[in-house]
């Protein structure tokens, strides 16, 4: 006894969209490098790492501190937020600090700015944070620039001249 063509495709139809939803699912993000949103855990890590003494709260700094004279106490925590697009492949790196007076505590993390439905390449920030750790005087230097090109200025570059008491 044969089916008729019709009856055959009416049950297939509906199994190919559950399959196809079943692979959309499972595959998740484009890229997995991407950068994603910060959940509630990864803002408690932030927090974490950005311990500072009682008595001498974390500076935060932004783009405009650019080429400051910044005083530090030692175990003050120092926070520097710059504009960054991760999807153009620059990055902010270090490029001078002398360790033993400000450390780095970590390495930078990526901030998206909100974005509509379907937007790719939309900015945002890195977050880098610092802690001082002994008397003396050091400039912290950032570029902006891409790790694969060598020899080649930065395009940016983020300046502080920093005192540890």
């Amino acid at each position: 006894m044969s089916r008729p063509p019709s009856e055959g495709v009416s049950v297939r139809l509906p199994l190919l969209v559950l399959l196809a939803g079943i692979t959309v699912t499972a595959c998740g993000h484009a890229n997995p490098n991407e950068a994603q949103p910060l959940s509630a855990t990864s803002v408690a890590v932030t927090t974490a790492v950005q311990a500072t003494s009682g008595d001498h709260p974390a500076l935060t700094v932004g783009a405009d501190s650019d080429g400051q004279d910044l005083q530090l106490v030692a175990g003050q925590g120092l926070i520097v937020t710059l504009e960054a697009n991760p999807t153009t492949g620059y990055a902010w790196v270090l490029g001078t600090l002398d360790q033993a007076v400000v450390k780095q505590n970590g390495s930078p993390e990526y901030q998206q700015d909100p974005n509509p439905d379907g937007m790719v390449g939309v900015g945002g920030k890195s977050v880098s944070n610092f802690v001082a750790v002994g008397p003396g005087v050091t400039q912290l230097v950032l570029e902006y620039k891409r790790a694969w090109e060598q020899g080649i200025e930065p395009a940016k570059r983020f300046t502080l001249n920093l005192t540890v008491h």
